[in-house]
């Protein structure tokens, strides 16, 4: 028993379909019909314990806060102002890479945060 998929971003629901060379019978993804890009979302950051921002500062930012996203061509993550790393969004945010790849950019705000029992950041996002 085994996983299926190609390792591509392209097996998350919600990325961008691409075009199968072939007999032109189909499309390789999918999508909902619903522009994801466009929607803003609440998310809880993983890894933020191991991230460039509380290795470099031994903390976690503030409520309010702000973050952007960036994807470094492994992973999808929230960034401060400077564009240090707070933490990763989990994989279901994967279909950000096409959105950012289309030119969408995400503003977003600390909505909580904690440094006790393990470092931990929230944060609600909207597109620009």
């Amino acid at each position: 028993m085994g996983s299926t998929g190609s390792g591509h971003f392209s097996d998350y629901p919600g990325t961008k379909a691409k075009k199968d060379a072939g007999d032109g019978t189909g499309t390789a993804g999918g999508a909902s019909g619903v522009d994801k890009c466009k929607q803003a979302f609440h998310v809880l950051l993983d890894d933020v314990g191991n991230s460039d921002f509380y290795s470099k500062f031994n903390n976690v930012p503030a409520v309010g806060d702000q973050l952007g996203i960036l994807f470094d061509k492994k992973r999808v993550f929230a960034v401060d102002v400077n564009g240090v790393k707070v933490g990763a969004l989990p994989t279901s945010f994967n279909y950000l890479v096409a959105c950012l790849e289309d030119d969408v950019t995400y503003v977003g705000l600390v909505s909580s945060s904690a440094v006790l029992p393990v470092p931990t950041v929230a944060a609600d996002f909207v597109p620009q």
